[in-house]
């Protein structure tokens, strides 16, 4: 019962969000317009599919390392063709980038069912990141030439400098008279032992 409830749920969100959207697109155009796109936009949806799957998180990285972000994109087999996924990047100053094929790939799967649900799999890989790497991450689809699209979480990645342990010159002193103590201590240690041990035997007569 509760499964079927959130189902609904899910549900309805999604067609919402759909509506929406189109309401926001449409600005002012007349109510009768902006129904029957949406109502096209459902029916179109209820037979498509595109969605994407990761979950949000906060990744904390030091200069040097390696970013890598999954994001698993479910759709049809015949829609990999006409699909553009993308990562981009939305920094404190609100700037958004994109990133190259370079730093991108995609890797699909296959199904001779063309109407099969499938999963593919867009990777970002950033190396060498440094402090300017730092922001939110959101992994974008859609199908090309039908309002079928598909957004993400956001996550942060906050990279930080390297740490680095500094050795003043009032630190070597300090380390110089401790073992100079313990040198002194284990020479007051061998006199006492051989004092006891010459105490004990009484003297040589």
């Amino acid at each position: 019962m509760i499964f079927f409830f959130f189902f609904c749920f899910h549900f309805l969100v999604q067609k919402m969000t759909l509506i929406a959207g189109f309401f926001a697109r449409a600005g002012g155009s007349s109510p009768v317009l902006v129904f029957q796109m949406a109502a096209l936009a459902i029916l179109v949806s209820e037979h498509s599919m595109l969605e994407i799957i990761y979950a949000p998180t906060t990744k904390y990285l030091e200069e040097g390392e390696t970013l890598n972000l999954n994001c698993l994109i479910r759709h049809q087999q015949d829609q990999l063709s006409q699909m553009e996924a993308h990562w981009y990047k939305k920094t404190k100053q609100q700037n958004e980038t994109g990133f190259g094929k370079e730093m991108e790939s995609l890797h699909v799967s296959r199904n001779s069912d063309p109407k099969a649900e499938v999963t593919s799999s867009l990777v970002l890989k950033i190396q060498n990141v440094n402090q300017s790497d730092s922001g939110h991450y959101q992994c974008r689809a859609k199908i090309k030439d039908t309002v079928l699209t598909a957004v993400g979480h956001f996550i942060r990645v906050n990279v930080t400098g390297v740490s680095t342990v500094n050795t003043t010159e009032s630190d070597l002193e300090q380390n110089k008279a401790l073992r100079v103590d313990s040198e002194l201590e284990k020479m007051w240690a061998v006199v006492m032992i051989s004092w006891i041990i010459v105490y004990v035997k009484g003297p040589v007569s």
